[in-house]
């Protein structure tokens, strides 16, 4: 049986944990929402670009960003550092995996992801960014944008994917596998491409590659910012859940323990009455007895 000082440390500990985790909670509730506000996915320009490379015909382009070249895949493996993320983190490294092979080239934002990734042992190493910082995400975005674009311009990998998780409500979550270079993969062309004539002040191979790496930087600052989202939303449904289990158990704790108490009670007014009738019974004999002895 358990002390009764244990288990009333042990109904506090609870509810102390209890309120601290309905706390956290409502802290990445409150920040999804503000962020979810905040967020604007500008649209017009990745219409725009799509517009402008959708009149070019990649087939006579010789470019790493137009058409994929031999090579390992490049993946940019976005994860988070934080906490309670309900296995969120080895959903996307596994998505991961599965897009590059062992044989793949990583960029994992975040400590936490660069860690699981490792536990798949890839041949080639791995670099790693800081976690997404709200404040920081568009010079984060930049950074990781300069970074694969050499990649690609110096034939380490022949095609990128950047996986990532999703919001699709607050609750749920998918993992992403979304390709970005080459560019051929999501550009859309024009119906009338072949009867449009260009005029290239530039050549073709240099603007390409300015449309597509401004792309870039814009993309990923639009994919950390839903990362983000992501957990913070799954940050508070597992907290959700966590508190709904500690719930549950400060409950059990709490009956167990009056329990415990009411059973220490009515065994302390058990021996009490048992005490009691048992002097009762031996003070009439301790009274004949001093009769008996002034008769003497």
């Amino acid at each position: 049986m358990i002390p009764l000082i244990t288990l009333k440390k042990d109904v506090q500990f609870n509810q102390e944990f209890t309120k601290a985790v309905d706390v956290m909670k409502g802290v990445a509730a409150a920040r999804f929402t503000v962020l979810q506000r905040q967020l604007s996915l500008f649209e017009p320009f990745t219409k725009a670009a799509d517009d402008v490379l959708g009149l070019v015909d990649f087939s006579l382009v010789d470019h790493p960003f137009a058409q994929a070249r031999p090579g390992p895949t490049g993946v940019v493996v976005v994860t988070t550092d934080a906490g309670f993320l309900g296995g969120l983190n080895n959903n996307v490294v596994n998505g991961a995996v599965n897009e590059g092979g062992r044989d793949g080239f990583y960029t994992v934002i975040g400590e936490r992801g660069v860690s699981a990734l490792k536990e798949h042992r890839p041949r080639n190493p791995v670099d790693s960014f800081p976690a997404i910082d709200d404040l920081k995400r568009q010079s984060l975005a930049t950074a990781v944008q300069d970074h694969v674009v050499a990649q690609m311009l110096q034939g380490k990998i022949g095609k990128l994917i950047v996986v990532y998780p999703r919001p699709l409500s607050f609750s749920s979550q998918k993992v992403v596998a979304e390709p970005l270079l080459p560019c051929a993969s999501w550009i859309t062309p024009r119906p009338d491409r072949d009867h449009v004539d260009m005029l290239w002040e530039s050549h073709p191979n240099d603007v390409i590659e300015y449309v597509i790496t401004k792309w870039l930087g814009h993309r990923f600052d639009e994919i950390f910012a839903l990362a983000r989202l992501s957990e913070l939303g799954a940050r508070a449904t597992h907290l959700e859940g966590s508190l709904q289990e500690l719930q549950r158990m400060g409950k059990k704790l709490k009956h167990e323990y009056h329990r415990s108490r009411h059973e220490i009670i009515d065994r302390s007014i058990r021996e009490v009455f048992s005490a009691s009738s048992h002097l009762r019974k031996a003070k009439p004999a301790k009274l004949d007895e001093a009769v008996e002895e002034e008769k003497e």
